[in-house]
């Protein structure tokens, strides 16, 4: 994903106050929001599977995402500086905890351009796989958390993505809810059966 459509976002401008373009914006990027803050809050990891270009709210768009596979022809940059405005897509909240606040003021500050190699070295991406093999490897990927215990990925979600804003006691109060809540459910007893039986677990999931 290119991020968004220049010509239309010049279309937009024209003819336009100051005033007005500032409202304008200001109602579009909060639209765009709405998917960011959806994709962080519901239960279910996202994969993001990135081939070619993953620029401005592209690569925001993948910064959302729970896990990022990508195809060793992918490439990345934020872009925004390099037409005059600042990041949106929730990118300025998640590079710095992906990267470190210098190596996140480096890739918003310059725009520059950088290889799925170096993404996957940085910790934006998780794997590098060969292009003619990225389809069936984020298939399988998928296929591995769909058959896994699906409840239990919601919560295990929840506790990373809420850990950096609470206190150590907050945290080990959430761990503790979500553990209790999860030892009440069949996956639980069918994870501590399958390892005691050396077998494979079999897990229903949430339902």
């Amino acid at each position: 994903m290119a991020g968004g459509d220049l010509k239309w976002f010049l279309g937009l401008i024209e003819d336009r106050s100051p005033a007005e373009r500032t409202a304008l914006f200001q109602d579009l990027v909060h639209q765009v929001h709405g998917i960011i803050l959806g994709m962080r809050r519901m239960p279910m990891p996202v994969i993001a599977s990135v081939s070619g270009a993953a620029a401005g709210f592209g690569l925001s768009l993948m910064l959302a995402c729970d896990l990022a596979i990508a195809a060793d022809n992918a490439y990345f940059t934020l872009a925004y500086c390099l037409i005059g405005t600042s990041p949106d897509g929730g990118s300025t909240f998640a590079l710095p905890r992906s990267v470190g606040s210098k190596k996140a003021m480096e890739i918003a500050l310059l725009g520059e351009r950088f290889d799925a190699m170096t993404a996957e070295r940085l910790g934006l991406i998780n794997r590098v796989v060969a292009a003619a093999s990225l389809e069936a490897e984020t298939m399988k990927l998928a296929a591995q958390l769909a058959a896994g215990p699906t409840a239990v990925y919601g919560r295990t979600k929840a506790l990373l993505n809420g850990s950096l804003a609470n206190s150590l006691e907050s945290q080990l109060q959430r761990e503790a809810e979500a553990f209790a809540q999860s030892a009440a459910e069949p996956d639980f007893a069918e994870g501590l059966r399958a390892f005691t039986e050396k077998r494979k677990p079999v897990f229903k999931g949430a339902t």
